[in-house]
C-alpha cells in the first residue's frame, strides 16, 4: 500500500471511531436547550448553538453513529441480496437468470432521488425508508459483479469436481465459489460503503430520514443552513465531518488494493567491449540475478538471441524459466528485493529507461505469448477488439492488419469471418485461443517473440503445426524466437538451440543437434531421458470382472455430433487410453462417463450395475467408486483451501464416521501413496509446483479408494522429468488393481502403460486395439501422424 492511501485508510478508521464512541463523548444530552438559538461559540457552547439553542458540538458528535452503522448494515444486507441472486443466477441460469436480469434492469433504470421518494412514498420518512432505498440502489451493481464473477469461477474445473463428489447446491456456492468472491467482496465493499453513506446523508438532508429530536449529520445542514451568514459552525461542522469521513475513504480505496511500483535502484551499466554483439542481438542478457527475500528465482544467468535465431528454453517446473521470459520484458515479482545485471532488449537497456519508455519499447519490438491466455485477455473484449488494440500498437494500418490477421488465420485452420471476430474469449476453446494470442504476438512480425508454453493445450498434431508456423514465419522475417517449452520433441523440431536451466541457472546452452546426441549436463540428460522411446508394457488378456463398460455412448452440441456410437469394456487393473487430436470428443466422453455432460446418450454400467448418465441421479457408492482427475490441475484445486483442506473433504463426505485421526492417518497415507510429503499439506495450491498440484488432484481421487480412475490430460502440461514420475505413478496405480481411463493427444504415454488404446477424430473411433498392435501397425493416418509427432529428431526445421 502507497502511502498516500495508507494514511487515508487510517484517517477513516480514526473518524469512523470517534463517529461510533461520539454519543458517549458527547458533554451535553441531543436535546438539551444551553443558550439562544444560533448562539456564537462561548465558554458553554464552544462551537455555538443550533437554530434551537441545542449543543452543536454534542449534537456533532453524536450525529455519525446511526449514519456509519445504518450505512455498515445498508452495505451488508445489499450484499447478502445480491450476492445470493448474483451466484444463483450464474449457477441456475435459463429463466431464473433471465428474470433477475430483468429484475435488475428495472432497478438501474430507476434515478437513485426518485428511487429514495418512491420508497418513502410507499412506506413513510424515516431511516428504514433510505436504508431501504440504498440496498435498492446498490443490489443491481452488487449482482451483476457477483453474476459475472461466478460465471468465471464456474469457468474453473473444481466446480465439476464438487458435482463429482456430490455436494449439494448450497455446499457449492457457500463452500467452493463463495469463498473465492471474498478478494472481490474487499475490494468492492469500500465503494459501496462510500455509496451508502453518501445515500443516508443526503436523505437525512431532504428530511427523508432522520427526524427531529435525533443529530445526524444530513439533518443538521438542513436544519441550520437559514442560519449560515452569522452562526456558520451549526452548518459547516457536519459538513465537514462528512467530507473527512467521505474524501479519505475515496483515498484509500484508489490505492488500497492496488500494488505500488516498487522502485529499484538500477543497476550499474555494464561496460562491454562486445558492443557490436549487442547491437546484433535481439535480446542480450548478462549476469542477470532476481532474489526474494528468502530465495534466488535468477542466478547470474547470461544470454543472448541473435537476429534470425529460435531458441529453446527447457528445464524442470519451478526452474526459473517462465520468470526469466518475464525479466527479459522487465517484469519481476513483486517481491523482488534485489536485481542485479544487465538487460538490453532490441539495443536498449532496460534499466536505463522509465516505465513509459518500456512499454513503447515492448510494443514495438516484442511479441508474447502467454501460458494461460484466458488470463491475459479482458473477458468483455471481443477478440477482433484485441487485434485491433494490438495492431494499433504496432502501427499497422487497417489494411495490413486484415491481411495479415486473415492470412495467419487460414494458416492455422482458425476461421476467418467476421462472426469469429465478433466472440469473446469464453466463447472459443482454449486451442483456439492460444493460437488467435500467437497471431496478434505476431502482427507485424516483431523483432523478437517470446512465448511461454504458447502450444500447451493443443494436441500434439496442432502443436506441431503451430510450431512449424511460427518457425517458418520468423525465418522469413528475420525475427528472433525464444520460448519455454516442455514438450522437448515438438521443441528440438524447430529450435536451433536448446537452453536448459536448473534451479534458477542457465547450466546448458547448444546447438539442438548437438544437445540430442549428447547433452553437456546432468539436468539436461534427465530432461532427454524422459522422451526416449522404452519398450511397451504388455498387458495380458484379463480375466478379471468387468468394472465399467460404454455401450452406444453419444453426445451433442446445439445440433452437432460431437461423439456417437462409442464402446468398450474395462476390467480391474486394465488400462484404456483414449488419443486424439484436439476437438476430437476425448473430453466429451470424458465427461460423460463423470455424470457431468449434458445431453448424453447410451448406456454406462459399473460393476455390471446400470450408471445414470448424470452425476445427480448417481448413488454416494458410485461417485466415490468413479473419480475424475480434470485436465488442469490448477483449475481443479479451489485455491482457497489447503492441500489437507482438499483432501479431508471427499474423506468426510465418502465416509462420515471416521475420526479427526483417522482422517489425518488416511490424507498422510495417500500424499505418501503419490510421493508428497506430509510438509505439503498446509500449502494452498497456488504455491505448489505443476506436478505437485497434479500429484494432489491425483491423491484427492484416490482417498475415496475407487475402482476405476479417470484422468483427463493428466500428462499434458508439465515438463519430461515430472511427466515421468506421474507415468510411474499411474503404473503403481495398475498394480494396485486400479482401472485406468486416461485422454492423451500424447502417444508416448500409452507405450509407457500399455493396455487398450482407442483413437478417436471428429467424435468417431477410428481406431481401437492393444498399444502394442495398434503402434506398430497403423491403419488410420490420424495415428501415424500422431506418433511421429511425438518423436525426437536431430534435424532442425527450416
Amino acid at each position: 500500500m502507497r502511502k498516500r492511501p495508507y494514511a487515508g485508510f487510517v484517517f477513516f478508521s480514526l473518524m469512523a471511531f470517534i463517529g461510533l464512541i461520539g454519543p458517549w463523548l458527547a458533554p451535553y444530552a441531543i436535546d438539551e436547550i444551553r443558550d439562544m438559538p444560533f448562539a456564537s461559540p462561548n465558554s458553554v457552547a464552544w462551537m455555538g448553538t443550533d437554530y434551537l439553542g441545542a449543543d452543536v458540538f454534542s449534537r456533532l458528535l453524536s450525529g455519525g453513529q446511526q449514519l456509519l452503522l445504518l450505512a455498515c448494515l445498508s452495505v451488508l444486507l445489499a450484499w447478502l441480496i445480491g450476492g445470493l441472486m448474483g451466484m444463483l443466477a450464474a449457477l441456475k441460469g435459463r429463466w431464473i437468470e433471465r428474470m433477475l436480469l430483468l429484475l435488475a434492469d428495472i432497478l438501474l433504470s430507476i434515478p437513485g432521488l426518485l428511487l429514495l421518494t418512491l420508497v418513502v412514498t410507499v412506506s413513510g420518512r424515516g431511516y428504514t425508508a433510505a436504508v431501504v432505498a440504498a440496498i435498492l440502489v446498490m443490489v443491481p451493481d452488487i449482482f451483476r459483479l457477483v453474476r459475472a464473477a461466478t460465471l468465471q469461477q464456474l469457468q474453473q474445473d473444481y466446480v465439476d469436481m464438487a458435482r463429482c463428489r456430490g455436494e449439494s447446491l448450497a455446499a457449492i456456492l457457500f463452500r467452493e465459489i463463495m469463498p473465492n468472491l471474498l478478494p472481490l467482496l474487499s475490494a468492492d465493499v469500500g465503494l459501496r460503503l462510500l455509496a451508502a453513506i453518501f445515500i443516508l446523508a443526503t436523505a437525512s438532508f431532504l428530511g427523508l430520514a432522520a427526524q427531529q429530536p435525533l443529530a445526524d449529520w444530513g439533518l443538521m445542514i438542513m436544519e441550520n443552513r437559514q442560519g449560515l451568514s452569522f452562526q456558520p459552525w451549526a452548518t459547516l461542522a457536519p459538513i465537514f465531518a462528512i467530507l473527512l469521513l467521505l474524501i479519505p475513504l475515496n483515498l484509500s480505496l484508489d490505492g488500497l488494493f492496488v500494488y505500488a511500483r516498487r522502485r529499484y535502484a538500477p543497476p550499474p551499466v555494464a561496460s562491454f567491449s562486445h558492443a557490436q554483439s549487442i547491437a546484433d542481438s535481439r535480446l542480450n542478457i548478462q549476469q542477470l540475478s532476481v532474489e526474494l527475500p528468502e530465495q534466488t528465482l535468477i542466478n547470474t544467468v547470461s544470454l543472448q538471441i541473435k537476429r534470425g535465431e529460435i531458441a529453446a528454453l527447457v528445464g524442470t517446473s519451478g526452474s526459473g524459466k517462465s520468470t526469466l521470459l518475464r525479466a527479459a520484458l522487465g517484469h519481476f515479482p513483486d517481491a523482488t528485493t534485489a536485481i542485479r545485471g544487465e538487460v538490453w532488449l532490441a539495443g536498449q537497456s532496460l534499466f536505463s529507461i522509465n516505465a513509459r519508455a518500456l512499454r513503447k519499447l515492448r510494443a514495438r519490438h516484442v511479441g508474447f505469448v502467454p501460458q494461460d491466455p484466458r488470463l491475459s485477455m479482458v473477458p468483455s473484449q471481443t477478440l477482433g477488439t484485441y487485434l485491433r488494440w494490438m495492431a494499433a500498437r504496432r502501427g499497422l494500418t487497417d489494411a495490413q492488419r486484415d491481411q495479415q490477421v486473415t492470412s495467419h488465420f487460414r494458416q492455422l485452420g482458425l476461421p476467418d469471418d467476421a462472426a469469429f471476430l465478433r466472440r469473446y474469449p469464453h466463447q472459443i476453446s482454449g486451442g483456439q485461443l492460444q493460437r488467435v494470442m500467437a497471431v496478434a504476438a505476431m502482427l507485424g512480425y516483431p523483432g523478437l517473440l517470446l512465448m511461454d508454453e504458447p502450444t500447451s493445450a493443443l494436441d500434439g498434431l496442432s502443436t506441431q503445426a503451430v510450431m512449424h508456423w511460427i518457425a517458418s514465419t520468423a525465418r522469413a522475417h528475420q525475427m528472433s524466437v525464444l520460448f519455454v517449452a516442455h514438450d522437448l520433441p515438438q521443441a528440438s523440431q524447430i529450435a536451433d538451440r536448446i537452453l536448459v536451466m536448473s534451479e534458477g541457472e542457465v547450466v546448458e546452452q547448444q546447438s539442438t543437434q548437438a544437445f540430442l546426441r549428447t547433452p553437456g549436463t546432468q539436468a539436461g540428460q534427465r530432461l532427454l531421458n524422459a522422451w526416449l522411446p522404452c519398450p511397451i508394457p504388455e498387458q495380458e488378456a484379463s480375466s478379471a470382472q468387468v468394472v465399467l463398460s460404454a455401450e452406444a455412448v453419444g453426445a451433442a452440441y446445439g445440433g452437432r455430433t460431437a461423439l456417437t456410437s462409442v464402446q468398450f469394456s474395462l476390467r480391474r487393473g486394465e488400462t484404456l487410453t483414449i488419443a486424439g487430436r484436439s476437438g476430437g470428443g476425448k473430453t466429451t466422453l470424458m465427461r460423460i462417463l463423470a455424470g457431468l455432460q449434458t445431453d448424453a446418450t447410451g448406456t454406462l454400467s459399473l460393476h455390471n450395475m446400470p450408471l445414470p448418465l448424470s452425476i445427480h441421479q448417481r448413488s454416494p457408492s458410485q461417485k466415490w467408486q468413479l473419480q475424475y482427475v480434470a485436465q488442469n490441475p490448477a483449475s481443479s484445486l479451489n485455491a482457497f483451501y489447503s492441500v489437507r483442506a482438499l483432501l479431508r473433504r471427499p474423506l468426510r463426505l465418502s465416509d462420515p464416521t471416521l475420526s479427526a485421526e483417522q482422517c489425518e492417518q488416511r490424507v498422510i497415507s495417500v500424499m505418501a501413496q503419490v510421493g508428497l510429503e506430509a510438509h505439503l499439506l498446509a500449502r494452498k495450491p497456488s504455491q505448489l509446483s505443476g506436478g505437485q498440484q497434479q500429484r494432489v488432484a491425483l491423491a484427492r481421487a484416490l482417498i475415496t479408494r475407487p475402482d476405476v480412475l479417470l484422468c483427463d490430460e493428466v500428462t499434458s502440461a508439465v515438463d519430461g522429468p515430472t511427466r515421468m514420475g506421474l507415468t510411474l505413478l499411474l503404473q503403481k496405480l495398475q498394480q494396485q488393481g486400479i482401472a485406468l481411463l486416461m485422454v492423451t493427444h500424447d502417444l508416448t504415454l500409452p507405450v509407457q502403460l500399455g493396455g487398450l488404446l482407442m483413437v478417436v477424430e471428429h467424435g468417431r473411433v477410428v481406431e481401437q486395439g492393444r498399444v502394442s498392435e495398434l503402434l506398430a501397425r497403423p491403419t488410420h493416418s490420424v495415428t501415424s501422424r500422431l506418433i511421429s509427432a511425438v518423436q525426437l529428431t536431430e534435424e532442425t526445421t527450416r
